[in-house]
């Protein structure tokens, strides 16, 4: 009886060594993989906290872990995003800013060596491009304020046909005075939850586009309808068109096509209709309009 004791102590002794060790093997692997990622995620953390937006981690699973992955590369994109729409802003702000500069700076070097006279038309000349500075300058600050609309849109609910009919009313002169006509086709319940200030500017800039390209007797037309969960608002014009070539490139920041102005409208345009979750689209032709 003492024997079998003794062997069944040792037995047990050696079962739960055998157990302890298997046990500590186990957590040291699951604890390794669970590790792994996480490691991964605060690598990747410090490389892009030090500037490197590219880095990406593995997706594991669907686990808390795989959200927390895919969450992460989708902040590293957005992030990567931003700063190259930074980099190409501050690259075209300054080409768009050293031609104004550079002729101010010309003609005040000819006017001091002499070459140049300091007369009423030199001044007028650098008084219009110190004014293009201003408007472009004001054109940034506007597009800056549009991209960060989305934090700060006051929406409420808005009565479409009264609301754009008081937009429209602002251009019956510039239209007359063009001998072109606006129409608005909208029906009479239909409502709209946005930003009134926002959507004003976006109609507004649409409008001022197609006045200027549209020419004398042309038309404009603003379509509301609603359709499903959303409205779909058409501004069209029967003027000049877009060429073929231009259209991907319409909503970019200075791109001005065969048109004049900033080529800061519609990149305007885009960012305040992405605030309030929706799109916008253009159609379009040489010679024959263009509705967006």
């Amino acid at each position: 009886e003492e024997h079998f004791i003794h062997s069944s102590n040792r037995f047990l002794a050696a079962c739960l060594a055998l157990l302890g060790i298997l046990a500590f093997v186990i957590s040291l692997v699951a604890s390794r993989r669970l590790a792994k990622p996480i490691l991964e995620l605060s690598d990747a953390a410090g490389d892009i906290a030090g500037g490197d937006l590219a880095r990406r981690v593995s997706i594991s699973g669907q686990d808390e872990i795989g959200k927390l992955a895919t969450n992460f590369n989708r902040m590293a994109e957005f992030l990567e995003a931003q700063e190259k729409l930074r980099r190409r802003l501050v690259s075209s702000a300054a080409h768009e800013l050293r031609t104004p500069l550079a002729i101010i700076s010309g003609e005040l070097e000819g006017m001091i060596d002499g070459v140049l006279p300091a007369n009423r038309e030199g001044l007028q000349s650098m008084h219009d491009e110190a004014a293009r500075l201003t408007s472009i300058l004001n054109g940034l600050d506007e597009l800056t304020r549009a991209e960060s609309s989305v934090l700060n849109l006051q929406p409420e609910l808005i009565e479409l046909k009264p609301f754009l009919s008081a937009i429209t009313g602002r251009f019956e002169r510039l239209f007359t005075d063009k001998h072109a006509v606006i129409l608005l086709d909208c029906p009479d319940n239909l409502t709209l939850y946005a930003d009134p200030d926002r959507l004003s500017q976006i109609i507004i800039n649409l409008i001022t586009n197609a006045l200027k390209a549209i020419e004398i007797g042309g038309r404009v037309s603003i379509t509301a309808a609603g359709e499903k969960d959303a409205v779909r608002l058409e501004v069209s014009d029967n003027g000049v068109g877009i060429a073929e070539e231009d259209i991907p490139h319409v909503f970019e920041r200075f791109y001005k096509g065969a048109g004049e102005g900033l080529g800061l409208g519609l990149a305007i345009v885009k960012e305040l209709v992405a605030a309030h979750g929706g799109r916008v689209d253009v159609r379009s032709g040489v010679r024959s309009g263009a509705k967006f």
